[in-house]
């Protein structure tokens, strides 16, 4: 079980992206989770997660992420721009595995 979490503001505008990274999960059969929450909430929920994704609207929090997530073994990685406008739910999964040296 893969366990992905996008952080942004709120956690509603990743809610879009979620949805498509999900649906792409389920045409491919994996087994993974895959959920949306506002970045304050990055401490509560890392410990949780395989890999934690940031929204590009707050990519300048990535360092302050990275310091919580490391030591619990979670991936990080900031959304492209691009991959964010279009909703690219099947890039944005491939990435995501391949931190974890995983293809899809």
């Amino acid at each position: 079980m893969v366990r992905i979490g996008l952080f942004c503001f709120a956690g509603m505008s990743t809610s879009v992206l979620v949805k498509k990274m999900t649906e792409y999960a389920a045409e491919k059969h994996l087994d993974c989770i895959v959920d949306a929450y506002p970045q304050e909430q990055v401490a509560e929920k890392a410990k949780d997660l395989d890999v934690v994704l940031i929204g590009p609207q707050i990519k300048y929090y990535k360092k302050r992420i990275e310091a919580i997530c490391k030591p619990l073994g979670a991936q990080v990685m900031v959304i492209s721009n691009v991959d964010f406008g279009r909703m690219d739910g099947k890039k944005v999964l491939t990435e995501a595995y391949a931190l974890l040296g995983q293809t899809i």
